[in-house]
């Protein structure tokens, strides 16, 4: 496997969309068109042995204090892996961190038992959610 920086999301297979939580293919291809343009973002794609896209990360930095967020990760289930793609990202993101300097990452999973094989630690900090009422 191996990890291709990109600037377009249309390159994207619209079926590893299609697998995220709520995912509108349309809009998730809308809003990359803007948040490329920004410097702070990054979008891999991720391509295995036979020159197939087989996912994609998508990543961004907040500047201001060092904190590295991963919004998603989408593979084929047959390249997931038990879980093995979270650590073969981990170790293409390595590097990365380093250099940019990064002080924490952040992950939102709702397998946190997963995560923790990986060397993953329950964050100190909260996440909460208000979700309005539909009128």
């Amino acid at each position: 496997m191996h990890f291709r920086r990109i600037s377009d999301a249309q390159l994207i297979p619209s079926r590893l969309i299609e697998q995220l939580p709520n995912a509108d293919v349309k809009r998730f291809y809308d809003f990359m068109d803007i948040a490329l343009s920004s410097p702070t973002q990054f979008l891999w794609l991720i391509i295995n042995e036979e020159h197939e896209i087989c996912g994609f990360l998508w990543c961004e930095i907040n500047l201001l204090d060092k904190t590295f967020y991963i919004n998603n990760l989408s593979v084929s289930k047959a390249f997931w892996g038990n879980g093995e793609m979270v650590k073969v990202a981990i170790n293409f993101l390595r590097d990365f961190i380093k250099d940019a300097e990064i002080k924490r990452v952040y992950w939102v999973t709702d397998r946190p038992t997963l995560f923790e094989k990986f060397g993953f630690v329950r964050s100190k900090n909260i996440l909460l959610e208000y979700i309005p009422e539909e009128k």
